[in-house]
């Protein structure tokens, strides 16, 4: 094969995959808005927070993929909830910050990852308070 005809293979080759990186990225897109409906398993990062959860709040929802908000708090320190089942919550605090979450005799149960992150089937059974940072 003579060279021109070479370059334009790599050339053509080039290009493909090029297009291929692009349908990939395209298809995260797609993967990260399909999380913000909450169509990912629990604990799903998603792209934007729930309208109802301001930034720098750390908001938890009585029903399951962000619904019927029952709280929102960014002060650092415990804050009791009422006692409930099922559920969801968003983290909307900095970027990075974490919450943590108690039991009744206030020892920690769970600390979720770095804002902005947030489980729409979460499970407040067992959980009595919130210290949001």
């Amino acid at each position: 094969m003579s060279h021109p005809t070479i370059r334009t293979r790599l050339r053509r080759t080039a290009l493909v995959t090029g297009a291929l990186l692009a349908m990939t990225a395209t298809a995260g897109t797609a993967q990260a808005t399909d999380s913000a409906t909450g169509q990912q398993g629990s604990g799903a990062r998603i792209t934007a927070a729930p309208a109802d959860c301001p930034k720098y709040y750390f908001c938890g929802y009585a029903g399951a993929n962000y619904t019927r908000l029952a709280f929102k708090f960014k002060d650092c320190y415990l804050q009791q909830i009422a006692a409930r089942t099922g559920g969801s919550w968003y983290n909307n605090q900095s970027s990075g910050t974490k919450a943590k979450m108690y039991n009744a005799n206030k020892q920690l149960v769970y600390t979720t990852p770095g804002a902005p992150y947030g489980d729409p089937s979460g499970n407040w059974a067992g959980i009595r308070y919130i210290d949001a940072c």
